[in-house]
């Protein structure tokens, strides 16, 4: 179940329509020819044609790095450069004997605040600095299916607001402390009691693994920050307004971050896509193009 579910139902739609998805082939440069996408470079050198190019890749690395500067006018320099960016997340990854009492105090859902939440922001957006409290976004998912663990056992995640990398902050220094400060709160304020005795297993992730691994700009988490003029349909466009053939899908784009936008997301491009084709709807087994 959950959004594992979602992604194989994804991979087995395209299957079935003869589509083939290349794993750990990253994309170094899209290919174009008269302002127009012809293909994509794979970093090993392989060169891919191709009728049209969608990219769900974060902004500014699509058009800052992806593109040639030669290929870019509206989205040029001057417009990645004053892109106010999200902010990024430290994610922890644990596993923990169960006690029984779990449930009593904690949903399948938890969002635990900090008591100083402006300052919190303040902290994050503004100064740019690591907070020493902090606000959870804690996922107990084997409340509801105990089948995602072991018997006896629980699995979950806790999500904590960072700032992203343009901090200066060293992750490879700060990420293990910052983890047993995290699951130590989670302890010590009572939500999981004796936590730090049950662990059996851990892992986490720092802004460094958004912006070298999922190549998100100085490791954001949600593409351009969603202030009233990057949000909606004042965010960057699902159809390239510099190369004809180019299409973006994902949180970066319209309408906006998040699992429903970006499906939303994929969905407005789809329609694009089939409206600039003249077809009158999708092919069968897609996204109809028109409501």
């Amino acid at each position: 179940g959950g959004t594992g579910a979602l992604v194989r139902g994804l991979v087995r739609k395209l299957e079935e329509l003869g589509g083939e998805i290349r794993y750990g082939a990253p994309v170094r440069r899209i290919l174009t020819k008269g302002r127009r996408a012809v293909g994509v470079v794979l970093q090993d050198g392989e060169k891919l044609a191709a009728d049209l190019v969608v990219s769900n890749a974060d902004y500014v690395h699509t058009y800052g790095e992806l593109l040639a500067p030669e290929d870019r006018t509206w989205n040029g320099d001057w417009r990645l450069k004053r892109t106010s960016l999200s902010m990024s997340l430290f994610v922890a990854y644990f596993g923990f004997r169960a006690r029984g009492d779990e449930g009593e105090r904690l949903r399948h859902h938890n969002v635990l605040f900090s008591h100083r939440y402006e300052g919190l922001l303040r902290d994050i957006f503004w100064r740019k600095v690591l907070p020493e409290d902090f606000a959870h976004y804690l996922h107990l998912p084997t409340l509801t299916d105990p089948s995602l663990a072991p018997p006896g056992h629980h699995a979950a995640y806790t999500l904590i607001p960072v700032p992203h990398n343009g901090s200066g902050l060293d992750w490879g220094r700060l990420g293990p402390e910052y983890l047993e400060k995290a699951l130590r709160y989670l302890d010590e304020a009572g939500y999981l009691p004796g936590l730090m005795d049950r662990l059996v297993y851990t892992h986490f992730i720092t802004p460094d693994y958004f912006q070298w691994t999922l190549n998100s700009h100085l490791g954001n988490a949600f593409g351009p920050e969603p202030v009233l003029w990057q949000t909606a349909s004042f965010r960057p466009k699902n159809r390239s307004e510099d190369v004809k053939g180019l299409y973006l899908v994902g949180q970066s784009y319209q309408p906006g971050a998040g699992l429903p936008s970006v499906m939303m997301s994929a969905k407005m491009t789809a329609r694009l896509i089939a409206h600039d084709l003249g077809l009158e709807k999708a092919p069968k087994g897609l996204l109809e193009a028109r409501g």
